[in-house]
């Protein structure tokens, strides 16, 4: 009889384990969200620029020599392709990493934004960037890295050095 009853509670038990997913069950609560980002798209006055989707990338950045893009706007894309930007409120930071920054870097100005900088040609020649989305001290997304052409004669406005980092 006892290893009929133990038996049992067993099956029940696991019946019941078994049916509680981590979203149902009140017991386990996720302690920490992350923004579930499939890619990405940067946008230079409204058009995108290069777009990062499904394992793809496409596109790159030109600027002059001494010269600063206008605000490139990065927007995340979820799984569905729709595209989004983390709360800023929840601890969620734009981060990006170039490769050389003797040929180009990223300015970020007070007023740009969160999801929003420039790229400052700084030597003629190519190197690489890549976005992320910076979260409790890591990245929750990181994207393939992406070309950076600077040409002495390329696209932009002058860059005020006087003005780096506001």
């Amino acid at each position: 009889m006892f290893k009929k009853l133990s038996s049992l509670f067993v099956l029940a038990a696991l019946a019941f384990v078994a049916g509680c997913g981590d979203d149902d069950n009140p017991v386990h609560s996720h302690e920490e969200e992350h923004a579930e980002a499939f890619g990405f798209v940067m946008l230079n006055s409204g058009v995108a620029i290069v777009t990062q989707s499904e394992g793809k990338l496409e596109g790159e950045v030109d600027v002059g020599l001494e010269k600063e893009t206008p605000l490139l706007q990065i927007r995340f894309l979820n799984e569905e392709g729709e595209k989004f930007t983390p709360h800023a409120e929840d601890g969620y930071s734009l981060g990006w990493q170039v490769t050389d920054t003797s040929i180009a870097k990223v300015d970020w100005h007070e007023g740009d934004g969160d999801w929003a900088f420039h790229i400052v040609g700084e030597g003629v020649g190519k190197t690489t960037i890549t976005i992320k989305i910076n979260h409790g001290g890591h990245s929750d997304f990181v994207s393939l890295p992406f070309e950076i052409h600077v040409t002495e004669d390329g696209p932009g406005e002058g860059h005020d050095h006087d003005h780096e980092g506001e």
